[in-house]
């Protein structure tokens, strides 16, 4: 006796083999040693001079050998890092890149160094920055330390409540997040004001958080670039 087979229920059979290897390949995530995302500010407050401060501040600090030497220290030796941009919104600038040596560290860096600058807003929304990057973990790598290192020259400017909800929410999941706060200081102007006790306190009390959590202040943008190598060795190393 043939059984017989509706056209529905072929083509549910014919689509379930089709996907299957995507979904074998999705439980195939490469292990590293450590997942980082670089997480920077463009809100308003960082006009065109101290975003290319910033930014080659940290395209100098990743190419410094000491990074790599690091690197090398991890288990596995290689590090998943992405590059994200945030103010209101959040842009990847670059994706998730695994970096063991020098040539794939100078791909990394040439990929930041060539994409512009993205136009999401002027505010400065730490807590939605800290669940955008969240939700990239465990995309393309698995394994390792999950890290999300925050620099910005402001406080969240929709209050502290949510931010420190989302903050202990994902420390509570095992996530790092380390902080790199940029103190601006007479005769340097910004707007809106810095907290009034002082950036590097506001971090301290309601951003970083997690085991082993880093926190490096930036005196200036003029600082920015020891002050990122410095934290990149500490939170890698």
């Amino acid at each position: 006796m043939k059984t017989l087979v509706t056209r529905r229920q072929a083509l549910a059979t014919t689509s379930a083999l089709a996907l299957a290897p995507f979904a074998a390949d999705a439980g195939e995530l490469e292990k590293v040693g450590m997942q980082l995302i670089l997480a920077a500010d463009v809100s308003g407050s960082v006009n065109a001079s101290r975003y290319k401060t910033q930014q080659d501040g940290y395209l100098e600090a990743l190419g410094d050998s000491r990074v790599l030497n690091v690197i090398a220290d991890l288990d596995p030796p290689v590090l998943a890092i992405a590059f994200v941009a945030w103010a209101r919104e959040q842009a990847v600038m670059v994706p998730w890149m695994r970096v063991q040596d020098v040539k794939s560290m100078d791909l990394f860096r040439n990929r930041l160094r060539q994409t512009q600058r993205p136009q999401i807003g002027i505010n400065t929304l730490i807590s939605k920055a800290l669940l955008f990057c969240d939700a990239r973990f465990d995309q393309e790598f698995t394994g390792g330390r999950k890290v999300i290192d925050v620099s910005g020259d402001g406080d969240d400017n929709q209050g502290i409540a949510a931010l420190r909800r989302v903050r202990d929410a994902l420390i509570g999941k095992g996530v790092v997040i380390n902080g790199l706060p940029i103190i601006v200081k007479p005769p340097e102007h910004i707007f809106p004001q810095q907290p009034p006790e002082g950036l590097d306190v506001y971090y301290r009390n309601n951003v970083v958080g997690g085991e082993g959590h880093v926190l490096i202040e930036s005196i200036g943008f003029d600082n920015f670039k020891q002050a990122i190598l410095q934290k990149l060795l500490l939170e890698i190393g």
